[in-house]
Protein backbone atom coordinates (compact mmCIF):
# COMPACT_ATOMS: atom_id res chain seq x y z
CA UNK A 1 0.00 0.00 0.00
CA UNK A 2 2.11 2.85 -1.32
CA UNK A 3 0.29 6.19 -1.34
CA UNK A 4 1.30 9.65 -1.70
CA UNK A 5 1.87 11.10 1.84
CA UNK A 6 2.42 14.49 2.54
CA UNK A 7 3.52 16.43 5.62
CA UNK A 8 3.66 20.24 7.04
CA UNK A 9 4.56 21.26 10.23
CA UNK A 10 1.79 23.28 11.86
CA UNK A 11 -0.36 23.75 15.52
CA UNK A 12 2.88 22.52 17.06
CA UNK A 13 2.92 18.87 15.11
CA UNK A 14 2.74 16.71 11.85
CA UNK A 15 -0.10 16.97 9.71
CA UNK A 16 0.07 13.86 7.06
CA UNK A 17 -2.12 13.34 4.20
CA UNK A 18 -2.45 10.13 2.53
CA UNK A 19 -4.36 10.70 -0.67
CA UNK A 20 -4.95 7.58 -2.80
CA UNK A 21 -6.44 7.03 -6.45
CA UNK A 22 -5.19 9.71 -7.98
CA UNK A 23 -2.22 11.03 -9.58
CA UNK A 24 0.87 11.97 -7.23
CA UNK A 25 1.09 15.15 -8.60
CA UNK A 26 -2.57 16.13 -8.77
CA UNK A 27 -2.35 14.70 -5.16
CA UNK A 28 0.48 17.25 -4.19
CA UNK A 29 -1.36 20.36 -5.98
CA UNK A 30 -3.72 19.77 -3.57
CA UNK A 31 -2.49 18.45 -0.24
CA UNK A 32 -0.45 21.64 -0.44
CA UNK A 33 -3.76 23.79 -1.10
CA UNK A 34 -5.21 21.95 2.33
CA UNK A 35 -2.10 22.65 3.91
CA UNK A 36 -2.31 26.33 3.03
CA UNK A 37 -5.53 26.07 4.97
CA UNK A 38 -4.14 24.51 7.68
CA UNK A 39 -2.10 28.03 8.04
CA UNK A 40 -4.71 29.67 7.98
CA UNK A 41 -6.88 28.28 11.00
CA UNK A 42 -3.79 28.21 12.96
CA UNK A 43 -3.61 32.23 12.33
CA UNK A 44 -7.19 32.38 13.81
CA UNK A 45 -7.58 29.19 16.26
CA UNK A 46 -4.09 29.50 18.29
CA UNK A 47 -3.63 31.31 21.38
CA UNK A 48 -0.04 31.37 20.20
CA UNK A 49 -0.20 33.95 17.61
CA UNK A 50 -1.11 37.15 18.92
CA UNK A 51 -3.48 38.17 16.07
CA UNK A 52 -5.59 35.51 16.15
CA UNK A 53 -9.11 35.40 17.48
CA UNK A 54 -8.61 33.19 20.10
CA UNK A 55 -5.33 35.24 21.69
CA UNK A 56 -7.20 38.63 21.39
CA UNK A 57 -10.48 36.79 22.95
CA UNK A 58 -8.02 35.77 26.05
CA UNK A 59 -6.99 39.71 26.26
CA UNK A 60 -10.69 40.67 26.61
CA UNK A 61 -11.56 42.78 29.76
CA UNK A 62 -14.69 41.37 31.92
CA UNK A 63 -17.60 42.27 30.14
CA UNK A 64 -16.17 42.92 27.23
CA UNK A 65 -17.53 41.79 23.61
CA UNK A 66 -15.88 41.77 20.60
CA UNK A 67 -16.31 39.87 16.82
CA UNK A 68 -14.92 36.38 15.70
CA UNK A 69 -14.77 34.92 12.80
CA UNK A 70 -16.38 31.72 11.40
CA UNK A 71 -13.79 28.75 12.69
CA UNK A 72 -13.30 30.41 15.94
CA UNK A 73 -16.49 30.72 16.41
CA UNK A 74 -17.54 26.87 14.52
CA UNK A 75 -14.90 25.07 16.89
CA UNK A 76 -15.90 27.20 20.43
CA UNK A 77 -19.59 25.63 19.34
CA UNK A 78 -18.19 22.39 19.21
CA UNK A 79 -15.66 22.59 22.16
CA UNK A 80 -19.20 24.14 24.13
CA UNK A 81 -21.34 21.11 22.95
CA UNK A 82 -18.66 18.43 24.50
CA UNK A 83 -18.15 20.39 27.59
CA UNK A 84 -22.28 20.11 28.15
CA UNK A 85 -22.51 16.75 27.36
CA UNK A 86 -18.89 15.43 29.09
CA UNK A 87 -20.57 17.85 32.49
CA UNK A 88 -17.07 19.41 31.79
CA UNK A 89 -14.52 16.72 31.37
CA UNK A 90 -13.58 18.74 28.51
CA UNK A 91 -13.43 22.73 28.68
CA UNK A 92 -11.91 24.56 26.33
CA UNK A 93 -11.78 27.35 29.07
CA UNK A 94 -11.07 25.56 32.34
CA UNK A 95 -7.47 27.59 33.11
CA UNK A 96 -9.78 30.74 33.11
CA UNK A 97 -9.56 32.66 36.35
CA UNK A 98 -12.91 33.27 38.02
CA UNK A 99 -13.86 36.39 39.44
CA UNK A 100 -13.63 36.21 43.53
CA UNK A 101 -17.69 36.71 43.78
CA UNK A 102 -18.24 35.00 40.26
CA UNK A 103 -20.45 31.41 40.69
CA UNK A 104 -18.74 28.28 40.02
CA UNK A 105 -21.54 27.55 37.38
CA UNK A 106 -21.60 30.90 35.58
CA UNK A 107 -20.29 30.72 32.74
CA UNK A 108 -16.84 32.14 31.54
CA UNK A 109 -17.87 33.51 28.03
CA UNK A 110 -21.09 33.76 26.46
CA UNK A 111 -21.23 33.11 22.09
CA UNK A 112 -23.69 34.72 19.82
CA UNK A 113 -23.57 33.11 16.52
CA UNK A 114 -26.36 35.34 15.29
CA UNK A 115 -23.52 38.29 15.57
CA UNK A 116 -20.40 36.18 15.25
CA UNK A 117 -19.29 37.91 18.68
CA UNK A 118 -18.30 37.11 22.19
CA UNK A 119 -18.29 38.25 25.52
CA UNK A 120 -16.10 37.18 28.57
CA UNK A 121 -17.39 36.69 31.55
CA UNK A 122 -15.08 36.24 33.70
CA UNK A 123 -11.60 37.94 35.59
CA UNK A 124 -9.11 36.70 32.97
CA UNK A 125 -10.29 34.34 30.23
CA UNK A 126 -7.82 31.73 28.93
CA UNK A 127 -9.10 29.96 25.95
CA UNK A 128 -7.33 26.93 24.47
CA UNK A 129 -8.54 24.72 21.73
CA UNK A 130 -5.15 22.54 21.61
CA UNK A 131 -7.38 19.65 22.37
CA UNK A 132 -10.22 20.33 19.89
CA UNK A 133 -7.85 22.79 17.33
CA UNK A 134 -6.35 19.79 15.43
CA UNK A 135 -9.38 18.09 14.71
CA UNK A 136 -11.38 20.55 13.53
CA UNK A 137 -8.42 21.74 11.62
CA UNK A 138 -8.33 18.11 9.86
CA UNK A 139 -12.33 18.67 8.92
CA UNK A 140 -11.68 21.52 7.61
CA UNK A 141 -8.99 20.19 5.19
CA UNK A 142 -11.29 17.19 4.47
CA UNK A 143 -13.58 19.81 2.75
CA UNK A 144 -10.87 21.53 0.96
CA UNK A 145 -9.74 18.36 -0.89
CA UNK A 146 -13.33 17.47 -1.26
CA UNK A 147 -13.60 20.93 -3.35
CA UNK A 148 -10.54 18.72 -5.62
CA UNK A 149 -12.73 16.35 -6.24
CA UNK A 150 -10.21 14.12 -3.90
CA UNK A 151 -12.70 11.95 -1.28
CA UNK A 152 -9.91 8.70 -1.25
CA UNK A 153 -7.97 9.83 1.50
CA UNK A 154 -6.51 9.90 5.28
CA UNK A 155 -5.54 13.29 7.32
CA UNK A 156 -3.82 12.87 10.80
CA UNK A 157 -2.75 15.27 13.06
CA UNK A 158 0.60 14.00 15.07
CA UNK A 159 -0.19 10.66 15.41
CA UNK A 160 -2.65 11.64 18.10
CA UNK A 161 -6.06 12.03 15.52
CA UNK A 162 -6.95 10.34 12.09
CA UNK A 163 -9.83 11.25 9.69
CA UNK A 164 -10.68 8.25 7.21
CA UNK A 165 -12.52 9.15 4.03
CA UNK A 166 -13.21 6.96 1.38
CA UNK A 167 -11.25 3.84 0.91
CA UNK A 168 -8.86 3.34 -1.62
CA UNK A 169 -9.67 0.86 -4.69
CA UNK A 170 -9.69 -2.97 -3.36
CA UNK A 171 -9.36 -1.78 0.18
CA UNK A 172 -12.15 -2.16 3.27
CA UNK A 173 -10.62 0.88 5.10
CA UNK A 174 -7.81 2.64 5.85
CA UNK A 175 -5.29 1.06 8.42
CA UNK A 176 -5.32 2.53 11.95
CA UNK A 177 -3.61 1.19 14.74
CA UNK A 178 -4.54 1.73 18.23
CA UNK A 179 -2.65 0.34 21.63
CA UNK A 180 0.94 -0.90 21.85
CA UNK A 181 2.51 -3.99 22.39
CA UNK A 182 0.14 -6.76 23.48
CA UNK A 183 -2.37 -4.17 23.50
CA UNK A 184 -2.02 -3.27 19.31
CA UNK A 185 -4.93 -3.83 17.19
CA UNK A 186 -5.10 -2.88 13.68
CA UNK A 187 -8.16 -1.02 12.66
CA UNK A 188 -9.58 -0.51 8.84
CA UNK A 189 -11.85 2.38 8.88
CA UNK A 190 -13.50 4.35 6.70
CA UNK A 191 -15.81 8.08 7.21
CA UNK A 192 -14.68 8.11 10.28
CA UNK A 193 -12.36 9.87 12.91
CA UNK A 194 -9.87 8.25 15.81
CA UNK A 195 -8.08 10.53 18.43
CA UNK A 196 -6.36 9.41 20.93
CA UNK A 197 -5.31 10.89 24.01
CA UNK A 198 -2.00 9.78 26.69
CA UNK A 199 0.62 11.58 28.77
CA UNK A 200 3.65 9.69 26.41
CA UNK A 201 4.28 12.59 24.56
CA UNK A 202 4.05 15.17 27.05
CA UNK A 203 3.97 13.92 30.67
CA UNK A 204 1.36 14.50 32.68
CA UNK A 205 -0.11 17.61 31.23
CA UNK A 206 -3.75 16.64 31.22
CA UNK A 207 -5.97 18.28 34.15
CA UNK A 208 -9.32 17.22 34.87
CA UNK A 209 -11.63 20.48 34.71
CA UNK A 210 -13.68 19.75 37.01
CA UNK A 211 -11.55 19.43 39.79
CA UNK A 212 -8.54 21.43 38.66
CA UNK A 213 -5.99 18.43 39.36
CA UNK A 214 -3.76 16.42 37.63
CA UNK A 215 -5.77 13.41 35.73
CA UNK A 216 -4.90 10.11 37.79
CA UNK A 217 -4.72 8.30 34.58
CA UNK A 218 -1.30 7.23 32.65
CA UNK A 219 -2.63 4.66 30.45
CA UNK A 220 -4.45 6.00 26.70
CA UNK A 221 -7.66 6.46 25.89
CA UNK A 222 -8.93 6.72 22.45
CA UNK A 223 -12.94 8.03 20.95
CA UNK A 224 -14.62 7.44 17.66
CA UNK A 225 -17.11 9.60 16.76
CA UNK A 226 -18.08 11.15 13.09
CA UNK A 227 -15.67 14.59 12.90
CA UNK A 228 -12.19 15.02 13.83
CA UNK A 229 -13.12 17.73 15.87
CA UNK A 230 -15.54 15.37 18.23
CA UNK A 231 -13.64 12.41 18.75
CA UNK A 232 -10.55 14.84 19.19
CA UNK A 233 -12.20 16.59 22.34
CA UNK A 234 -14.00 13.37 23.25
CA UNK A 235 -10.48 11.24 23.44
CA UNK A 236 -9.40 14.35 25.59
CA UNK A 237 -12.47 13.67 27.83
CA UNK A 238 -11.96 10.12 27.74
CA UNK A 239 -8.39 10.51 29.43
CA UNK A 240 -10.36 12.57 32.47
CA UNK A 241 -13.34 9.96 32.48
CA UNK A 242 -12.71 6.45 34.81
CA UNK A 243 -13.58 3.25 32.71
CA UNK A 244 -16.85 3.69 34.01
CA UNK A 245 -17.93 7.10 32.57
CA UNK A 246 -16.56 6.05 28.80
CA UNK A 247 -18.93 3.23 29.17
CA UNK A 248 -21.67 5.01 30.12
CA UNK A 249 -21.33 7.76 28.00
CA UNK A 250 -21.20 5.36 25.09
CA UNK A 251 -23.89 3.90 25.75
CA UNK A 252 -26.02 7.17 25.78
CA UNK A 253 -24.32 8.00 22.19
CA UNK A 254 -24.97 5.89 19.50
CA UNK A 255 -22.06 6.08 17.20
CA UNK A 256 -19.81 7.08 19.47
CA UNK A 257 -17.00 5.00 20.62
CA UNK A 258 -14.39 4.66 23.26
CA UNK A 259 -11.28 2.52 24.43
CA UNK A 260 -9.21 2.40 27.16
CA UNK A 261 -5.76 0.69 27.96
CA UNK A 262 -6.70 0.03 31.63
CA UNK A 263 -3.28 -2.28 31.73
CA UNK A 264 0.11 -3.08 29.24
CA UNK A 265 -1.90 -6.21 28.16
CA UNK A 266 -5.35 -5.31 28.26
CA UNK A 267 -7.49 -2.90 25.79
CA UNK A 268 -11.27 -2.34 26.86
CA UNK A 269 -13.24 -0.85 24.22
CA UNK A 270 -17.26 0.58 24.40
CA UNK A 271 -19.62 1.40 22.18
CA UNK A 272 -19.00 1.57 18.56
CA UNK A 273 -15.42 1.65 18.23
CA UNK A 274 -15.16 0.00 14.87
CA UNK A 275 -17.66 -2.87 13.79
CA UNK A 276 -15.18 -5.36 13.53
CA UNK A 277 -13.24 -4.49 17.06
Amino acid sequence: MNWPEFHHEAMATTFAILIADHPRDYARQAAASAFRELDRLESELSRYVESSDIARANRLAPGETMAIGDDALQCLLIAADVSLATYRAFDAAYASVRAPDQPDHAPLFTLDPASHTLTSHTARLHLDLGAVGKGYALDRMAAHLHEWDITTACLQSGGSTALALSAPAGHAGWPIGIGEGPNHRALSLTHVALSGSGIAVQGAHLIDPRTGAACPRTTRTWARARTAALSDALSTAFFVFSDEEIAAFCAAHPGIGGASAVSSTQLVTHGTLVPSL
